[in-house]
């Protein structure tokens, strides 16, 4: 539960909290709120329309300088009572310290919400009643939209009677108050019912690939979608602030439509659309969007703008709607306009900041991230020649291509493919590479085993990292190349970093571009990199900055899964999903089976639902295969029951048995264990 408690101040029986006075013993007149000001259009000319599409309207206006609203509509057409269910962001502008109070007439009945925040429901039938996913935020914002400092807004009373409910915050100097308040027409029980009800499944924790943070309920987008906007939920390094992040939209789609699929609720449709229309909102007209990750020139980060492009793909192929279309053109276009052309081919740049000497340098001022220019390969100077966007960017516009039919960017394509096949088969001086990578695999093993090599090895190791792998760059430069002895696949050939755990993201982007291209015979490259992998997770799970990579392996290995029948990988993802849960992080949304990327919407199977919330099911059905795998992460042996189970009656086989047929719950997940059920 959050660190705010409601309930703490007053209960929902009608008694009444504290009110606490001011200096003078009155009470502070403060900014005073009511649902009307929150839901109810203005009559003037002060509002905006944002959005509007069929089924959802977004509309923006101003409350006299005190306060700023972003209110998003559903007018969906299958529900006579959707065109009222509507989610208000409220900001109340920084000025003075002062009180707000958010008054509502009527009874009501305050209560925590198990599917996160707290619900306020009607008492009289004819009430609309109210879902607080979040409690009210303190922010400090810059000029440019990073946040650069939040907190929970002290609660300073609450006051319940069968005539009224206030609730009172204190705003500090200089601070935004930041809430989301969510409205169902009193006719609409279902949401509710939704929301208080989820399945185990709904609160497991699932990990997003932009910010690298967990989500495990609906009242978790509230984490990431701020006033409309989408921002990564984390304090990045090196400038401590949050950036909006279309790479974790696109992780909220895949966990959402994953849940919509599995569920049937409603609520995770209505998601769903606020979650693709806040992105869009936040578009420039060029096409991009803005970051500023990493300084204030607010530089666009592609593979945050790949992953808006794939979740507009995404949304289009599951609904027709213009709005959508046109957004994802601009991107597209977009793209490919600021790609750089080398000797091997089209190359699509990591970030914005690669078009231009001058924002690299100031890049260097704000952050202190050096970079030294190279023409190697034929690319522009600035361009560190990162792999996995490039690889990403490729399949999102190929994405555009197939989902549209606008054929007008094939030569690009087409030439970033001759990029990709040009770069993985690139092995100069080979037996200088055997030589440094030798060394260089000797810091990547894990304590104990490196612990125990001779002290010959010791020292050869110690002067690897110290000396050796800082000036690796030099050598990647002089004879460039990115997949190295051993089938371990570098990110760049800049100077930035040494970093494994982007092995896992190259392979996983790799597997990706294999199910859109698999004419480009990259068999070879991927089939080693598994094998480098399965090397490192150790090397990963050692240290608390390495360990996403677990989660982004098992990512690849679900696309490998749903590429390949191989039982190696099946082994491989269960071992992976075991090695999740036990350093407490979340799967990828991917397993969920939400993914139109690697499973057509008309394709998609439901992800059965387990009864025990510690039980783990990857949802590997697609091309009209029902298929799963059911992990224990537990020491003891678990009942292989469902809330909702599998369609229809699947074989089932325990790791090194062969598959037996048997009823649903006629089985056990051992400890430590998993499952593989599978049926074509």
């Amino acid at each position: 539960m959050d660190s705010l408690d409601l309930n703490q101040a007053g209960s929902s029986t009608g008694q009444t909290g504290c009110l606490p006075p001011d200096s003078d013993g009155a009470r502070d007149a403060g900014i005073r709120f009511a649902p009307q000001d929150f839901f109810d259009i203005p009559t003037d000319t002060g509002f905006r329309q944002v959005i509007d599409t069929a089924d959802f309207q977004r509309l923006a206006w101003d409350i006299a300088g005190r306060a700023s609203i972003c209110l998003d509509r559903f007018p969906e057409r299958t529900s006579k009572n959707a065109e009222r269910t509507a989610c208000c962001f409220l900001r109340v502008l920084p000025g003075a310290k002062r009180t707000v109070h958010f008054s509502i007439s009527g009874a009501y009945r305050l209560s925590v919400c198990a599917s996160g925040g707290w619900l306020l429901k009607a008492v009289e039938s004819t009430l609309p009643s109210y879902w607080l996913p979040r409690p009210p935020m303190l922010r400090k914002l810059d000029s440019l939209g990073h946040v650069l400092a939040e907190t929970a807004a002290p609660l300073s009373g609450l006051n319940l009677s069968s005539e009224e409910m206030t609730i009172e915050w204190q705003l500090g100097d200089d601070q935004h108050l930041d809430w989301v308040v969510w409205q169902f027409p009193a006719t609409d029980h279902s949401m509710i019912a939704a929301l208080e009800h989820p399945l185990a499944l709904e609160r497991q924790a699932l990990f997003l690939w932009g910010s690298k943070t967990l989500v495990q309920s609906p009242a978790d987008l509230y984490l990431h979608l701020i006033h409309g906007q989408v921002y990564a939920n984390d304090f990045v390094y090196p400038r401590k602030w949050k950036f909006s992040s279309e790479h974790d939209a696109h992780g909220l789609y895949v966990a959402l439509g994953g849940l919509e699929q599995a569920t049937g609720k409603r609520l995770y449709r209505l998601l769903k659309r606020q979650t693709l229309f806040s992105v869009i909102a936040h578009q420039t007209t060029g096409g991009n969007w803005l970051n500023g990750e990493w300084t204030d020139l607010m530089e666009s980060h592609y593979r945050s703008h790949n992953g808006a492009m794939l979740m507009l793909a995404s949304a289009l192929e599951e609904q027709a709607d213009e709005t959508t279309r046109q957004a994802l053109a601009r991107a597209v276009a977009y793209s490919v306009a600021h790609a750089d052309r080398t000797d091997l081919g089209l190359w699509f740049l990591h970030d914005s900041l690669e078009e231009s000497a001058a924002a690299m340098d100031e890049m260097l001022i704000q952050t202190g991230t050096r970079w030294i220019p190279s023409r190697a390969l034929g690319k522009s100077p600035c361009n560190k020649f990162i792999l996995n966007t490039h690889l990403d960017a490729t399949v999102a516009v190929d994405r555009y291509r197939q989902i549209t039919g606008d054929q007008q960017y094939a030569p690009q394509i087409a030439s970033a493919r001759n990029a990709t096949r040009a770069t993985l088969a690139l092995h100069p001086a080979d037996w200088l590479y055997r030589a440094v990578y030798w060394a260089v695999w000797l810091t990547l093993l894990p304590t104990a085993q490196a612990e125990r090599l001779p002290g010959g090895l010791r020292l050869v190791k110690r002067l690897t990292w110290m000396y050796l792998i800082p000036h690796l760059h030099r050598i990647k430069q002089r004879y460039p190349r990115m997949v190295m002895p051993g089938g371990l696949i570098e990110r760049h050939l800049s100077s930035l970093h040494f970093g494994t755990h982007y092995h896992a993201v190259n392979l996983m982007d790799l597997a990706r571009y294999r199910r859109r291209f698999p004419d480009d015979n990259i068999d070879n490259v991927i089939r080693d990199a598994v094998t480098a992998g399965t090397r490192l997770l150790d090397h990963w799970g050692e240290s608390k900055n390495r360990r996403f990579a677990i989660v982004v392996w098992a990512d690849a290995l679900y696309h490998l899964c749903t590429q390949d029948p191989s039982p190696e990988y099946r082994r491989l993802l269960a071992d992976a999903m075991l090695r999740i849960v036990a350093l407490r992080l979340g799967l990828p949304p991917s397993l969920l089976g939400g993914d139109t990327e690697a499973v057509r919407p008309e394709h998609r199977v439901s992800c059965p639902a387990p009864t025990d919330i510690r039980m783990r099911v990857a949802n590997l059905s697609c091309d009209g295969r029902r298929e799963f795998i059911v992990i224990n992460p537990t020491q003891e042996e678990l009942a292989l029951a469902w809330q909702i189970p599998p369609e229809g009656v699947l074989p089932w086989a325990a790791e090194g048995t062969p598959p037996l047929k048997h009823t649903a719950n006629a089985q056990s997940v051992p400890a430590r264990g998993w499952l593989w059920g599978r049926l074509s």
